[in-house]
């Protein structure tokens, strides 16, 4: 009777159904199925209107596209039997809820299994069994319970819209990949579970994600690879365990925007879990990580842009190991309320509001942790806090704090060990503001630092490189930064081309160099430099702490490359480059001056300074809120270009022409040409030799070039050269008691333009003298001992004499021997006294031709180096004391490397000064006498020039004071004299003179308290050496030299 009632019933609600639905084929199941089965979408839609259920040795399959709708309370129940069902991704198998009024609230109870077998292998691969594959399950209150040991694989399977997407209980396990769960309750709940399987799966809009409940067994689960995000409380929730919730993996996952990201156990006594949380990717939850279990290991995480990175709450003989906590808004790592015991090591922990902090709960502290071979740096407050102790030790680790002081804080009363930390300093008093603690508050405990490392320990992350700047140079990019102190530093990398991900396109490893040009690069793109160290193998080197974090570059100025300009010219700014400012300045090191220094182009006009010195310093600096950035660059000041070829001169053919006496300066190349047939060793150096060639020994004569090629223009000198055939002379130096030893014999040339000097010998020790190579001509020898040996023994010529006029000239048209030269006695000593005469011999114009032989040290061979043509002291002359009438030479002097000459010990008298040099005359010196009042007579100028030597001697109540000088000496066109410092005003007149002795150029100027301008325009005088007379008001005379360069 209930049959045929039941079976009444049913025919009833079938043709009901078909009422609603007139328009639709559709096909009814449920109950029971006791043979094997095959669902098709031909037969689509199924209702199921009741529970549909599969007994032991009973296949249902289901076949891609089918469609089964449920109706409230019903369910598919697998009591033992096996379910395929296997859809495409193109044709899905759907499981949903009957619901044609579109009522959210009718939900269907779900796929349960209960002792149903699914067979896998290691890996979770499918073998047999049960198979559910590109399904999707919505509207359910459970969608997939399994219960009493039962298995199934379940890869491809979206839950949507139910209460629980995943209930597993009773031993059931699954192997669930790249599936989705969303907008569910509970998006897994796992209870007396294990060895499930859950990869590749997202897990979102749930309340919480994936839910261990406390008080149940479930272990070695392997929770991989999954994205578990935006759920409203918990993306993973394992609840107090008791020891039971152990051994599970949660790793490689992405667990992002929840409230509480991982939620590993919920404070139980004891809840040893040995859990592996590593490698997952936990950002922008509130609080990244909360761990409240005992003896688990989190390795390797990325945890970054939480409020909270890390939190240990209630967690005890954890590995905090090799993470990354970076950018949290709040602290990194927050331990507190009795977490002890645990290692915190290999982190790195940087750009959070702040580090680490160690605190306590309700009393209960966090004590006994130890911290070592950690990274912490660019944290915005503390990287270091500690409100509860002791600790076993904070050791190893690298610390650098973004602000000065409290970057290291003890605020509880025991003391912190801090030995062996790197502080990126060896500063102590930095290290010292840095750490607070007993020294700032006394209640508090000491910080122990001492001994600290001087470099990090390579155990630790390495660090990243630190003040990367990048600045736009032309077209390119140039990044630099300063060098990492690690010493298993192995090289760095650069980052540029910016994916929307975040990633880069380009890396390049630019090896141990510290600075790398992007070609063709916009300065405004990012750039980011990391150091890697020596165990960096190329996988996942940044989360192993073998690559540093990103430091990224920041705009910085460029000044420009270094640059040249001549002396006579403004630089422009204009390679200058800067982005990113609040406000931008130039500077020098120099006195010259910016027509605009708050300009990025702009003008610069080298001071007078910065020529005489050739160079300056030009820096751009630009100011940003956080920061400063400068770049400098050396601006080159090119003299005018100068050259002189050398005198004109005698050569023999034998010999030819050695370039000794050639100078140039402020070139960039230079060439010798001759007129003739002759041949230069090097026509490319300024030292060189030329050979004469037939032509040149036939005609006696050639003109030889010296070409310069300058950035300021080009110029050139020539000489000529004559050449005839050449000759020696040789002979004896002696004086009355024998041979003079090291004595100086000069042979002088008597040519058209004058008398010159053109060889020097050394007499030997047998006083023996020989010139070989001398051109064919007419000499004059002059002799003279070592002042200090022979000062009683006048110099003398060939034959005799003290002077030239009477000497004789000796012609040289063949070889010459047993030339004896005899140093006369001074026959008028003057009786010793308190008096004294000083002075110096200047060249106030030209040097002369024989300049070279006079500027060589010719008694000390290890002396001063000959100075060149043109320099101002007269060195190696011959200066007479004589009486009044010229009559007697009472003492004499040989000028030193400086041109003084001094007589000392002289007596009260009267004297004039004789300049001996042959072929030169002598004005009338002065008389110079010495008395009581005025017993020494200092600043005697003995001016040689153009074969005259002239002497002027100071007033004797004139106190000598020269300061005034010109600048820039040489000079190009302009030129800028230095008057005396005066209380009152005095004139001066500045009269210029050229080598022949004919004024040139006159100016007139005023000094004194108040100032003048004292510029002076030279542009119209020529290359060359020019004597300069300045006189005061008074009558005073200073002389000085203008080089003028061209």
């Amino acid at each position: 009777m209930n049959y045929w009632i039941r079976r009444f019933c049913f025919i009833s609600l079938i043709i009901f159904l078909a009422g609603l639905r007139p328009l639709v084929a559709q096909e009814y199941v449920g109950g029971l199925i006791s043979e094997n089965t095959v669902y098709s979408p031909a037969l689509n839609p199924y209702i199921v209107i009741e529970p549909l259920i599969v007994p032991e040795g009973v296949t249902l399959s289901i076949m891609p596209g089918t469609e089964l709708y449920f109706m409230i309370r019903t369910s598919l129940r697998l009591e033992g039997g096996t379910l395929l069902a296997e859809g495409t991704p193109e044709n899905q198998i759907l499981f949903d809820a009957h619901n044609p009024s579109g009522e959210a609230d009718k939900k269907w109870d779900g796929i349960n299994l209960f002792v149903s077998r699914t067979i896998v292998d290691d890996e979770g691969n499918y073998l047999s069994g049960n198979l559910l594959r590109y399904a999707l399950i919505r509207q359910t209150t459970t969608a997939l319970v399994l219960s009493d040991t039962a298995l199934i694989h379940a890869p491809d399977i979206q839950i949507m819209n139910s209460d629980y997407g995943v209930y597993l209980q009773s031993g059931a396990s699954l192997v669930l990949k790249n599936s989705v769960i969303d907008a569910c309750s509970y998006g897994m709940y796992i209870k007396n579970s294990g060895d499930n399987i859950i990869s590749g799966c997202q897990v979102t809009n749930c309340d919480i994600g994936i839910f261990f409940p406390s008080n149940n067994i479930s272990r070695n689960n392997r929770i991989t690879d999954n994205n578990l995000s935006f759920n409203r409380n918990i993306a993973l929730f394992m609840s107090i365990g008791q020891g039971n919730i152990q051994h599970n993996l949660i790793s490689g996952n992405t667990v992002a925007f929840n409230n509480i990201g991982l939620h590993i156990g919920n404070g139980g006594t004891n809840d040893y879990g040995y859990n592996t949380i590593s490698n997952n990717i936990i950002r922008n939850n509130d609080i990244g990580l909360k761990l409240s279990q005992d003896a688990d290991t989190i390795r390797g995480n990325l945890i970054e842009q939480n409020e909270t990175g890390l939190m240990l709450s209630k967690a005890a003989i954890s590995s905090i190991a090799g993470n990354t906590i970076r950018q949290n808004t709040g602290w990194g790592m927050l331990m507190t309320d009795g977490s002890n015991n645990n290692l915190i090591t290999g982190n790195n922990i940087y750009d959070n509001a702040a580090g680490i902090r160690v605190t306590h709960k309700d009393f209960k502290y966090s004590v006994n942790n130890l911290f070592e071979y950690n990274m912490l740096a660019g944290n915005s407050r503390e990287a270091f806090l500690f409100e509860a102790g002791p600790q076993l030790g904070i050791h190893s680790n690298s610390i650098q704090g973004v602000r000065d002081t409290a970057v290291f804080v003890n605020r509880f009363e025991t003391d912190l060990h801090a030995e062996g930390n790197y502080w990126f300093t060896n500063d102590t008093l930095v290290i010292d503001s840095m750490i607070f603690d007993l020294y700032d508050q006394p209640v508090l405990g000491e910080v122990i630092y001492k001994p600290f490392l001087y470099q990090p320990d390579p155990v630790a992350p390495i660090s990243r490189p630190r003040m990367v700047v990048k600045r736009q140079v032309g077209a390119d990019v140039m990044v630099n930064w300063l060098p990492n102190s690690e010493s298993d530093l192995a090289g760095y990398k650069v980052y540029y081309g910016l994916n929307p991900d975040g990633s880069f396109s380009r890396i390049a490893d630019v090896g141990s160099d510290t600075l790398f040009v992007i070609s063709a690069y916009d300065l405004a793109e990012t750039i980011a430099v990391t150091a890697y160290d020596t165990d960096a193998d190329g996988v996942r080197d940044q989360a192993e702490g073998h690559e540093s974090a990103f430091s990224y570059a920041v705009a910085g100025p460029w000044a420009g490359g270094d640059a040249s300009i001549c002396e006579d010219t403004y630089f422009l700014t204009e390679s200058a480059t800067a982005i990113d400012y609040q406000s931008l300045f130039w500077e020098t090191d120099g006195d010259g001056a910016f027509v605009n220094p708050q300009a990025l182009s702009t003008r610069y006009v080298p001071g007078p300074a910065d020529i005489a010195a050739g160079a300056v310093n030009l820096t751009l600096g630009i100011v940003n809120e956080a920061y400063a950035l400068y770049d400098r660059m050396l601006l080159t000041i090119m003299g005018q270009p100068s050259v002189f070829a050398g005198n004109d001169t005698i050569v023999s053919p034998e010999s030819g022409y050695y370039s000794t006496t050639a100078t140039a300066a402020n070139f960039t190349g230079l060439l010798w040409t001759t007129s003739g047939d002759g041949t230069f060793d090097n026509p490319a150096q300024l030292l060189t030799h030329y050979t004469p060639g037939d032509a040149d020994i036939e005609t006696g004569s050639v003109i030889l070039t010296l070409y310069l090629q300058s950035e300021c223009g080009d110029i050139s000198d020539e000489l000529l050269l004559t050449v005839k055939p050449a000759f020696s002379i040789s002979g004896r130096l002696f004086y009355e008691s024998g041979p003079v030893a090291g004595g100086v014999v000069l042979a002088m040339n008597r040519e058209e333009a004058g008398t010159r000097a053109v060889a020097l010998a050394h007499s030997t020790e047998d006083g023996r003298f020989i010139f070989n190579e001398l051109p064919a001509g007419s000499y004059y020898l002059f002799a003279l001992g070592e002042p200090s040996m022979y000062n009683g023994f006048l110099p003398s010529y060939y034959a005799s004499g003290s002077f030239w006029q009477p000497a004789y000239l000796l012609p040289l048209g063949s070889d010459v021997y047993d030339v004896d030269i005899r140093l006369e006695r001074l026959g008028n000593a003057v009786p010793s006294g308190t008096g004294s005469i000083s002075g110096t011999c200047t060249y106030p114009g030209d040097a002369g031709r024989d300049a070279e032989i006079y500027n060589e040290s010719w008694f000390d061979p290890a002396g001063p180096p000959a100075t060149p043509p043109g320099y101002l002291p007269a060195s190696n002359h011959v200066v007479y004391l004589m009486n009044p009438s010229l009559t007697h030479v009472l003492r004499w002097a040989l000028s030193d490397m400086e041109g003084n000459f001094t007589f000392g010990s002289l007596p009260f008298g009267t004297y004039r000064l004789w300049g001996e040099k042959a072929g030169y005359t002598n004005a009338l010196s002065p008389l110079i006498t010495l008395s009581p009042l005025h017993p020494d007579a200092g600043g005697v100028i003995m001016n040689v020039n153009n074969q005259k030597i002239s002497t002027q001697v100071p007033d004797p109540g004139q106190v000598i004071e020269n300061p005034a000088f010109l600048y820039p000496n040489p000079a190009g066109d302009k030129v800028w004299i230095n008057l005396p410092w005066s209380e009152n005003p005095v004139r001066y007149e500045l009269d210029i003179y050229n080598s022949a002795g004919q004024k040139v150029h006159s100016a007139s100027f005023t000094s004194g308290f108040s100032g003048t301008n004292r510029f002076l325009d030279v542009s119209g005088l020529a290359a060359g050496i020019y004597p300069c007379l300045l006189k005061d008001e008074s009558g005073n005379i200073r002389y000085m030299i203008l080089s003028v360069a061209r």
